[in-house]
């Protein structure tokens, strides 16, 4: 009897947060599909108190909504600084982190763990002497599941390294590959992670938005590797199925970047996007 009492208390404290939230417990477990958050937030370049202050909220709301994945923009803490190239040196080190260890990558560490969420972060990354365009997955419990560098740099090479891995990371929705911004546009890149059996990929950006210059990349990618793709950028959310087809596309106004001062205006347009992403489809 005292076996079989705790299994029900272990039930009932494992699905507890759902009830609550009034949604059934499968729909953390399910292996159908995911609920996903988009956090789509303008960047204030080199600020990253004020980032971090901005984004938690809006990571809140998206977990209070039952995403169970929650994922910010490319670089969302610095605002994507590498677009200044005269940062001075020191500078530009301090904007970056060791992760795990750093104070920032620490916080978003606690507020995973609280929210019991995975959270896929978009970060500046310190290395020694060298940083990297990095996305992190934190797990639920607050540690850190695995993360990646971005590889396909361009302009970045003035000061970020680029990453050599193709890491796959199991979640209990299946196994996630990361990818950030121009990655997207490299096919043979997406493969070599897609052939290590991904359920989803995510794609944290910064770049190029929108129909004409970014959506075909990704709907090519989820067509030729058959797998779903979520894309977060400052203005648009994104969801290609794993035919290629657009499963959800939203936008906020045109501009990567908001002022101090226009915090709170209608130049700040922001989104907490939420989207059931179906897995298992191939």
């Amino acid at each position: 009897m005292r076996r079989s009492a705790a299994i029900l208390y272990l039930l009932i404290l494992g699905c507890s947060g759902c009830l609550h939230e009034g949604r059934l417990p499968a729909v953390r477990r399910s292996p159908a599909g995911v609920r996903v958050g988009g956090i789509v937030l303008k960047w204030i370049a080199t600020d990253k108190d004020r980032n971090l202050a901005r984004a938690e909220p809006l990571i809140r709301e998206a977990a209070g909504q039952g995403a169970r994945i929650v994922v910010t923009t490319e670089c969302f803490l610095d605002g994507y600084a590498i677009r200044d190239k005269g940062i001075p040196q020191g500078r530009w080190l301090d904007l970056a982190e060791p992760i795990p260890g750093g104070d920032y990558f620490e916080r978003l560490r606690r507020l995973a763990d609280e929210l019991d969420i995975h959270l896929v972060a978009g970060m500046l990354e310190r290395d020694g002497e060298q940083t990297c365009n990095t996305a992190v997955l934190i797990g639920p419990d607050g540690r850190l599941i695995g993360k990646y560098r971005k590889q396909d740099l361009g302009h970045e090479l003035a000061r970020n390294t680029p990453g050599h891995d193709s890491p796959v990371f199991e979640t209990p929705y299946g196994r996630v590959g990361l990818i950030i911004c121009a990655d997207r546009r490299n096919a043979a890149l997406v493969r070599r992670i897609a052939e290590r059996g991904v359920d989803l990929m995510i794609c944290p950006s910064g770049g190029m938005w929108g129909p004409e210059k970014n959506d075909f990349h990704l709907q090519d990618r989820s067509r030729e590797n058959r797998v779903p793709i979520v894309f977060v950028h400052p203005i648009e959310f994104l969801v290609t199925a794993a035919d290629g087809s657009i499963l959800d596309r939203r936008f906020v106004e045109k501009g990567m970047d908001v002022k101090v001062e226009q915090i709170g205006t209608p130049a700040d347009a922001q989104l907490v996007a939420i989207w059931d992403v179906p897995l298992g489809a191939k």
